[in-house]
């Protein structure tokens, strides 16, 4: 999980995941990277891994992407990948980034929730 970074003139550019599954909640805070690679994805209940990456510099935003895996004994299996461009609305709420996303994927079409928000793009 990344920290929140402040300057005297205004809060950096944070995404803000709110990600769901099997009933239990996670929340997945991202900053600003110049090397997407470097991020990890994170375990959703042992059957999904989320990845959220933030690129740019300094409080300018190239884009954004939005990952979803199914995990198997095998592998991870991509099932979803979202890419959002600037501009980005200036606001000092957070902005909807995404709608709230519902993701199938499994023999039994196991079910992962998600929706982000973008904060400090004011």
């Amino acid at each position: 999980m990344m920290t929140l970074f402040t300057s005297a003139s205004h809060a950096a550019p944070l995404l803000k995941c709110s990600v769901s599954y099997a009933g239990s909640t996670q929340i997945i805070e991202t900053s600003i990277t110049s090397k997407p690679y470097d991020v990890a994805s994170v375990d959703i209940g042992e059957r999904f891994r989320f990845k959220a990456i933030m690129v740019g510099v300094g409080n300018q935003i190239d884009y954004i992407k939005l990952y979803a895996y199914f995990q198997t004994r095998q592998n991870d299996i991509p099932i979803h990948q979202a890419t959002y461009l600037p501009p980005f609305t200036s606001s000092n709420a957070p902005l909807k980034l995404t709608p709230f996303n519902h993701l199938y994927a499994g023999e039994v079409e196991r079910e992962l929730q998600y929706q982000c928000t973008l904060q400090g793009t004011a």
